[in-house]
């Protein structure tokens, strides 16, 4: 019976060290996971700042982008108003070559245009100068 209580308490001892043997391990094993959680908090901190940092980046940009293509909007219909504009005056230029024409092909307008030949021509003759003539300066004599 002596030989039984040996090995019990033998055994004991044993199943004893074999626990405090896990016991230790699962210690450290819980040190070591307490550690890289607060590593992995500390770094998704700097993560998520660095994702605000980008996201607030990106919404500066697209502010940006609307803000100019709300001016590309101003541009375009300030073109569209000046297109209407220059269809307009090119309709009024049209209508006064038209009329122009009309006034030239008149007598008044061969009549008008005689007296100005001739009166261009008497000024020409009154200068005494003749076109692709040289003149001569008194000054320089």
């Amino acid at each position: 019976m002596t030989t039984a209580a040996l090995i019990a308490a033998i055994s004991f001892a044993l199943l004893t060290m074999a626990a405090v043997v896990a016991l230790v391990v699962m210690t450290r094993f819980m040190s070591e996971s307490t550690r890289l959680v607060a590593t992995l908090r500390e770094r998704g901190d700097v993560l998520f700042d660095r994702v605000q940092v980008t996201v607030d980046g990106a919404q500066a940009a697209v502010d940006r982008a609307n803000l100019q293509l709300d001016r590309t909007e101003t541009v375009t219909a300030s073109m569209d108003e000046l297109g209407t504009g220059m269809a307009e005056l090119a309709g009024q230029v049209t209508a006064l070559a038209g009329f122009g024409k009309a006034v030239a092909a008149s007598p008044v307008g061969r009549v008008a245009a005689l007296a100005y030949g001739v009166r261009h021509a008497v000024g020409r003759r009154k200068a005494r100068t003749v076109p692709g003539s040289v003149i001569e300066d008194k000054a320089i004599r």
